[in-house]
């Protein structure tokens, strides 16, 4: 699967933002392959985070000044809020570029992580940590528009649900985004994700 992915990836140049006043970060969009299919890792925000509480997002966060490179950004948010180092990541290929509407500019990797990989949520960044099958992501029928509101302001958004939790906002552009650079692999890529 891994090898399918690169390859549908291998021509997609990630798209770039060049905004003013953004907060740079970075997140993983983590592959785990559980023993019977590949899960996308994604974590349930705690309510009591300054930003983006409660939602469904990929592990990442804010550019410290000591990090190189939005990589060892994305790979220590991780190990921070999911309690997976680094080096049970492989990084496949960095992803188009989102902003949020809470001014964030985030830059997205794909990763592997190694099948042995255990979690251990920050219990006061996550809530828990929440699995959907990279097959059910790579399939638009799953997709929904839905009619919300946020923070006072209705919207119209795509959606995943995934049992109780919905998927939305930045993080599903970044899925969308990773739609559209998988292309007509994406069929190949869920059958060999099981």
């Amino acid at each position: 699967m891994a090898q399918a992915l690169c390859q549908a990836l291998e021509n997609h140049r990630p798209g770039r933002e060049s905004l003013e006043q953004v907060r740079p970060a970075a997140v993983l969009m983590p592959l785990w392959d559980d023993g019977k299919r590949v899960q996308v890792v994604f974590t349930k925000r705690t309510e009591t985070l300054p930003s983006h509480a409660g939602q469904i997002s990929f592990p990442g966060g804010m550019v410290d000044p000591e990090d190189p490179d939005h990589k060892t950004t994305a790979l220590r948010e991780t190990h921070e809020e999911v309690g997976v180092p680094p080096r049970e990541v492989e990084l496949i290929s960095r992803l188009d570029q989102v902003v949020t509407v809470t001014g964030f500019l985030v830059t997205p990797y794909l990763g592997l992580m190694d099948p042995a990989a255990r979690f251990k949520p920050n219990p006061v960044e996550v809530e828990r940590v929440v699995l959907v099958p990279l097959a059910r992501l790579l399939e638009k029928k799953n997709y929904q528009t839905v009619d919300m509101t946020w923070e006072g302001m209705p919207l119209r958004q795509i959606a995943l649900y995934q049992g109780q939790d919905m998927i939305w906002g930045a993080t599903m552009r970044i899925l969308l985004n990773f739609l559209e650079a998988v292309g007509p692999a994406a069929g190949q890529i869920a059958a060999l994700a099981g």
